[in-house]
């Protein structure tokens, strides 16, 4: 898979969003779940994955709340 950049706006507007999911990723990755740690605080694959679910909804909701206030803005603009 190609790694690709966020725009630096995005990036910088919603980084504690992507740092959380790109954390959850890093433990994924590096096998850090309770079916193979033994480790209680790795939790279940279920419970990581629902967290990561729940992440990247959180985000698509800022997302949308995002374009609603451009949607907004362009709209008066184009009323003016």
């Amino acid at each position: 898979m190609s790694e690709q950049k966020l725009g630096y706006e995005i990036s910088k507007r919603y980084s504690h969003e992507l740092t959380n999911i790109y954390n959850k990723l890093e433990q994924l990755e590096k096998g850090r779940i309770y079916e193979l740690s033994e480790v209680s605080m790795d939790g279940y694959l279920a419970t990581n994955i629902g967290q990561l679910r729940k992440m990247i909804d959180e985000l698509l909701v800022l997302f949308g709340k995002l374009d609603d206030a451009f949607n907004v803005i362009l709209n008066a603009t184009i009323l003016c």
